[in-house]
């Protein structure tokens, strides 16, 4: 259908409105909401003023919109002129679930505009208050004096990230762009505040297409106050949303509680086969408040797979928190080869705890269907273990052996994925430089290389989701972050990688450098340092000979009834009954009726037993199975 966009504009309130091909709706009147102190909103001159302009402290104000478009959109975007001060608190752009909050009306009350964390609704949160505090136990994080300036993404009542953003925004009227694009098993989310991008296609896991209408809201602090003024908004919603099955979901472990008897706990989980298409693959992992049994250390953790000889390899490194409850979705799609059939999972979080208390985990994989473009079939590990700085000459060198690497003839594409933690009192709180290089093909001359370099260190660790904890959380660490999974350095050698011939693979890491420290440490505590390394290579190609993955899942099968007589076993997915297909409960029962309504004294029921399809004849009419719709 050709896209055909009208517009209608508000002059009070500055808002235009964008839809696909249909009648234009009319245009909305805001519903402005005093909350707490000052004279509430204002209008004037086609500027929105959240936050009058006496400087009143404990301010809380909001503007929403109604419903102008039915439905849920592939893509939605926002955007404005934004115009805020230095001082605090800030404000939020919010897309209120029409679900949750209705299609009308006022915005719901928040306790913290710059935290808006709302059930099943997406928000983008801007903070101007994170003064600078040292004090190492304090809730304040910004010991380092950053800029206050920090975007933040919100979805279903969490914060998901927040970041500085990289340019300055405050004080005049800046440019203000949310575009949400939904994928496969959620959205990329592009926020551009000011001159500069703080969020490029950032990956929100879970954040379906759903039915939203507008709010903005802002607030000032007890102790500062701030402005904060929009104009020109404008919201476009195009293409409207697709149909999405509900993903095929497995719990692993489910509040396993770890103390010094038990470090780690495993479970065998049988998965999709490898060629059900799925387009993405998430995995949950929480920290759940173990009251007096939590240990209050940060503590090296891991989601691994054990492989047919038991060895460990390990996809979701984490670190446990400060005794603050965490939640991450993580993206795992390029560890589907190690995804399929049967496997072995364990998760741990140290070795050893403080006086026999332990951690309260679950873990838990969603498959997301569809095809995806290349889909990851081969990953090879590279370098996993844990490397020793040793002395001053080695520093780190031994363990990082010249890799090579067969690259088959089918490969599309190639990532490298790494993730390093650094440990000991240096290890931990001193950068380190790296370089990785990449020769596509070992016969090649050296000035065929690529190099990446990389330093090792993560000085955000301040603005962490899951804050504020006990403990030195706030402080910048090589690598890693208490309460937080340790995040890849992606290298993308798609580029580079020549399919048919051996690549090559080197680690270069450089000796700690204390410049010009009048006080360097001693070399015996620098030579104490280690890093946690896990650098996989993961090959993609074409997706080859894939289907469409089965919904109906048999979870139990009756004393002789037409299933149990015809085969039909507990774990079997149905895929078809009597060449319909099925994706849902009412899709069999319309096929059984059907059936029924033709006479049909057999019928032929399609099934999946892992990656082995059958076909299986039975009677007519009720099969005697119990179902999940997944």
């Amino acid at each position: 259908m050709t896209r055909r966009l009208l517009a209608l504009s508000c002059a009070l309130a500055g808002l235009a409105l964008a839809q696909e091909a249909g009648p234009a709706p009319a245009a909305p009147e805001p519903h402005f909401t005093r909350f707490a102190n000052g004279d509430g909103p204002s209008l004037a001159d086609g500027v929105s003023r959240l936050l009058d302009a006496s400087g009143t402290r404990g301010q809380s104000n909001a503007m929403a919109f109604d419903r102008t478009l039915e439905g849920a959109f592939e893509k939605t975007s926002l955007t404005c002129r934004l115009r805020v001060l230095e001082g605090g608190d800030g404000g939020a752009f919010v897309f209120l679930s029409t679900a949750e909050y209705g299609v009308r009306g006022p915005a719901p009350f928040l306790k913290s505009w710059v935290e808006p964390n709302l059930k099943k609704t997406f928000a983008v949160g801007i903070d101007v208050h994170n003064p600078k505090d040292e004090e190492m136990f304090s809730a304040w994080g910004n010991y380092q004096g950053m800029p206050e300036r920090e975007v933040s993404l919100h979805w279903d009542g969490r914060e998901i990230v927040k970041r500085m953003a990289p340019a300055e925004f405050r004080g005049d009227w800046a440019d203000c762009v949310v575009t949400l694009q939904h994928v496969v098993g959620g959205a990329e989310v592009t926020v551009l505040l000011g001159p500069e991008r703080v969020y490029d296609a950032y990956f929100v896991p879970g954040l379906l297409p759903y039915e939203s209408r507008l709010a903005i809201g802002a607030a000032t602090r007890a102790d500062a106050s701030t402005e904060f003024d929009v104009k020109d908004i404008r919201v476009e919603r195009t293409k409207p949303a697709r149909p999405r099955r509900v993903p095929k979901h497995f719990e692993i472990f489910n509040h396993a509680l770890t103390d010094n008897s038990k470090t780690e706990y495993e479970a065998e989980v049988d998965l999709p086969p490898p060629n059900w298409e799925f387009g993405r693959v998430i995995l949950t992992l929480e920290i759940h408040d173990a009251g007096p049994d939590w240990d209050e250390w940060d503590r090296n953790g891991e989601v691994s797979i054990l492989d047919a000889d038991g060895k460990k390899l390990g996809i979701v490194p984490f670190i446990t928190s400060y005794r603050t409850e965490c939640h991450w979705k993580v993206d795992v799609t390029h560890f589907r080869p190690w995804l399929a059939g049967k496997r072995r999972f364990e998760v741990r979080a140290g070795t050893k705890f403080y006086k026999n208390r332990g951690y309260m985990m679950s873990v838990a994989l969603d498959f997301y269907h569809g095809r995806p473009e290349l889909e990851p079939y081969r990953v090879e590990p590279i370098w996993v273990g844990t490397a020793k700085y040793k002395f001053a000459e080695n520093h780190f060198q031994d363990f990082f052996e010249v890799k090579e690497v067969a690259v088959d003839e089918t490969a599309k594409a190639a990532r490298l994925f790494v993730t390093t933690t650094g440990h000991s009192q240096i290890g931990e709180f001193t950068s380190s430089k790296r370089t990785i290089v990449f020769r596509a093909d070992k016969d090649a001359d050296a000035s065929t290389e690529q190099r990446f370099a990389n330093a090792l260190w993560k000085d955000d660790c301040y603005l962490n989701p899951n804050r504020p904890q006990y403990g030195t959380w706030k402080f910048s660490r090589a690598g890693w972050a208490p309460g937080d999974v340790v995040w890849p350095w992606w290298i993308d050698l798609s580029a580079h990688v020549v399919p048919g011939k051996t690549a090559v693979l080197r680690y270069e890491p450089q000796p700690y450098d204390f410049g010009d420290d009048p006080k360097p440490p001693p070399q015996e505590e620098i030579d104490k340092a280690s890093h946690v390394v896990r650098a996989y290579l993961i090959l993609y190609r074409t997706p080859g000979d894939t289907m469409a993955a089965p919904s109906l899942q048999v979870t139990g099968v009756q004393g002789k009834s037409n299933a149990a007589e015809a085969g039909v076993r507990r774990g079997d997915y149905l895929a078809a009954y009597d060449g319909q297909p099925l994706n849902s409960v009412d899709d069999l029962r319309s096929a059984i009726q059907a059936a029924a309504k033709a006479g049909k004294e057999e019928v032929t029921v399609v099934v999946y037993r892992g990656p082995t399809r059958l076909e299986l004849e039975l009677g007519p009419g009720k099969m005697g199975v119990n179902l999940a719709s997944r």
